[in-house]
């Protein structure tokens, strides 16, 4: 048999980064998902590690205020949400919180902060790696379990999209049908403004019987079906009829764009949250019109489209290959090629560092330097909106730029953006507006949005 989880009972006294409710017992700490502070609640421990103790639980008596019901029935056993049962004020502010805290930990003081942003609180997630568990006769499709590497028992998410949510059940019964249903580990859904995609990772190769039935499921769902053996690289169409993947495609109305994506590639999971990080990124920007603004860690062009369709002179550098050339088909579908070039390059590398010249005017024009100068000309303003380890080693570099006047930073991480804060007020530059974004509502991601400007007579040293 096995080992029952230990239940206690606990008062907590303060909340986790990631939303789970703390407090003592036996002297250990215990993080409690479904606990808030003040409140005396039933805890399961499930895991331990490193001397601290990690349940889920149910409040006993003294309820927080904050306290809501959570609007799904699978939480909080399931993982893929942590703070469900927090109201969304409450939500919002805890992780305004979380972002002055690593503010203050580097001694930066913004000017202002702007008033945190959420939107939808439900059904706006449109990407998701979701886990596949065979137990029994029965097939799991589903986010891993809280503190575990099991996948939790649902057969719906109300954080996703109504139309990547019932592709669950489905894809349960298919995958029940295939012949060997323990070689497929995880499936990634993806959806665009007028589409969806499931890919299928799978560790043996398909029998017809297996490609039957998955080209059955595409029909049936109305989906694209994308089998995957080893990398992305392997992505293949189910479909006899397609020899390449198709596109899948995002609107920015504002801005008259459209932008194509494959489903691998890395967008914002919440389409209207993007809207909004692109219009405040863009108000902070202002007038470029004709003015070089370099987008660092571009991507697929989300920030830089938006540029150039505005009239600045617009250059996105990224690592990936793929993604530039996805970003450069975006810019000519939408008509602004003209007005915009992508570079390939690892920003966190030797290829990424801008080196200062005798002739502190100009740059050198070989490596990034020319990505820099592509218009002839220095730039103005910067976007960096890198991962969640931050703008990386060249950051000083950059920031050094005697043309540059601006630094408009989007970040998925409090952290490094502190970090990268006491960076950049070191090369001169005041944090003048900061705010968060509440791009995953009910999860404990924190995104932001900082505008840094430049200090009158700071240089490139």
């Amino acid at each position: 048999m096995p080992k029952q989880p230990t239940e206690i009972e606990i008062e907590i006294s303060t909340l986790s980064e990631q939303g789970s409710g703390g407090g003592m017992h036996n002297e250990r700490p215990v993080w409690v998902r479904n606990a808030l502070p003040g409140e005396t609640v039933r805890a399961r421990i499930l895991k331990r590690r490193g001397g601290q103790r990690f349940a889920d639980g149910q409040p006993l008596e003294n309820f927080s205020t904050d306290r809501v019901p959570s609007a799904c029935s699978y939480f909080p056993r399931c993982g893929g949400c942590a703070t469900h049962h927090i109201a969304p004020a409450a939500q919002l502010a805890h992780k305004q919180r979380q972002l002055a805290d690593q503010l203050d930990a580097q001694g930066i003081a913004p000017n202002s902060w702007r008033e945190p942003v959420a939107l939808l609180r439900l059904g706006y997630r449109r990407k998701a790696r979701m886990g596949v568990r065979v137990v029994g006769e029965s097939v799991l499709v589903g986010f891993r379990e809280s503190f575990s590497n099991r996948v939790a028992r649902i057969d719906a998410c109300a954080t996703l999209t109504p139309e990547l949510s019932k592709l669950i059940n489905p894809l349960k019964a298919c995958i029940a049908k295939t012949s060997d249903a323990k070689t497929i580990p995880q499936i990634e859904l993806a959806q665009g403004d007028s589409g969806c995609a499931v890919i299928v990772r799978h560790l043996q190769p398909l029998t017809d019987g297996d490609i039957a039935l998955w080209q059955g499921f595409e029909a049936e769902c109305r989906v694209e079906v994308l089998m995957q053996s080893k990398g992305y690289d392997t992505l293949t169409p189910v479909s006899k009829n397609r020899q390449q993947m198709s596109l899948l495609h995002y609107q920015i109305p504002e801005y008259g764009l459209t932008v194509g994506f494959y489903p691998h590639h890395f967008t914002q999971v919440n389409a209207l949250m993007n809207r909004e990080l692109v219009r405040t990124v863009m108000g902070y920007l202002g007038n470029q019109r004709g003015r070089v603004v370099v987008d660092m860690f571009c991507g697929i062009g989300n920030f830089t489209l938006p540029l150039a369709r505005t009239g600045a002179l617009a250059v996105g550098i990224e690592a990936s290959d793929e993604a530039v050339e996805m970003a450069r088909r975006n810019a000519r579908v939408n008509g602004v090629e003209h007005a915009s070039a992508f570079y390939a390059e690892d920003l966190y590398g030797e290829g990424g560092a801008l080196h200062p010249i005798a002739d502190k005017n100009t740059l050198n024009a070989t490596g990034i330097n020319a990505c820099f100068e592509h218009f002839s000309q220095s730039p103005d303003a910067l976007i960096l909106d890198p991962p969640r380890s931050g703008a990386g080693p060249n950051l000083e570099g950059w920031a050094g730029i005697p043309s540059l006047k601006q630094i408009v930073y989007v970040s998925c991480n409090p952290v490094t953006f502190a970090e990268d804060a006491k960076r950049l007020e070191a090369k001169g530059y005041v944090l003048d507006q900061v705010g968060v974004y509440d791009m995953f509502p009910g999860t404990s991601h924190v995104e932001t949005i900082g505008n840094f400007v430049r200090s009158s007579g700071a240089g490139f040293d």
